[in-house]
């Protein structure tokens, strides 16, 4: 078990890991990488749909 100062928490359950780990687990690794996936998905899916009604607006503006 790492001493109190040289550790940091999974990002994804909260359990103490190694300072150069950002999960303690694989499962937690796979959870993370899954939670990665998924907000990377809603941000283009975001971006996409700003785009959709930028377009829209601007060619009711220019039509």
């Amino acid at each position: 078990m790492p001493s109190e100062t040289d550790h940091r928490h999974c990002r994804v359950c909260g359990r103490v890991c190694a300072v150069d780990e950002e999960t303690c687990s694989r499962a937690c690794r796979e959870k993370r990488a899954q939670q990665i996936a998924t907000r990377r998905m809603y941000t283009y899916l975001l971006y996409g749909a700003i785009a959709i009604l930028l377009i829209a607006f601007l060619s009711r503006l220019f039509a």
